[in-house]
């Protein structure tokens, strides 16, 4: 999960949070703002070097940081923080609305099925910061395999009852 906080120019403060295991995979998008100015901002013709996005429709988190830097280099805001989760780290079931144990018993059925362990994980989790290691230390085919693991979880936190 990517989360950027995001501080207005002229006060405000916004939070998007892209539900994507690497910056280039496509996730669901959650949007909050305090200001209407600086949504309107953040929200109206959302653009990256690949061009025009919409970003409350889901996208990927790379467009997203080229977006809010083109915004901060304008002057249009005035910082942003950027925060990546992994399904790994303690409390990543809290930050998607599940508990630690039915997060910790859904990876490891997903882990089994998929033919992954953890230590391949954490090391996919830890290059993906890289687009230049990704590229140079997996091939296509273990890209699209680790992607895969990415949507299957999060199409099941999507999928997930809501905590009474």
């Amino acid at each position: 999960m990517f989360i950027f906080k995001v501080r207005g120019a002229e006060g405000g403060q916004a939070e998007i949070r892209l539900q994507a295991l690497d910056w280039s995979e496509q996730g669901v998008t959650t949007f909050t703002c305090n200001n209407d100015k600086l949504a309107v901002l953040l929200l109206s013709e959302c653009r990256s070097g690949q061009g025009f996005f919409e970003l409350l429709a889901g996208t990927k988190p790379m467009y997203v940081e080229q977006w809010l830097e083109y915004l901060q280099e304008a002057g249009s805001i005035a910082d942003v923080e950027l925060k990546i989760y992994s399904p790994l780290d303690s409390g990543y079931g809290e930050l998607c609305g599940l508990d630690s144990e039915q997060v910790q018993q859904l990876l490891n059925l997903v882990y089994q099925v998929g033919g992954f362990n953890r230590l391949q994980i954490m090391r996919y989790l830890k290059h993906r910061q890289s687009s230049a290691m990704m590229s140079t230390r997996y091939s296509p085919d273990e890209l699209k395999r680790y992607r895969h693991l990415g949507e299957l979880i999060n199409q099941l936190i999507r999928l997930k009852t809501p905590s009474s």
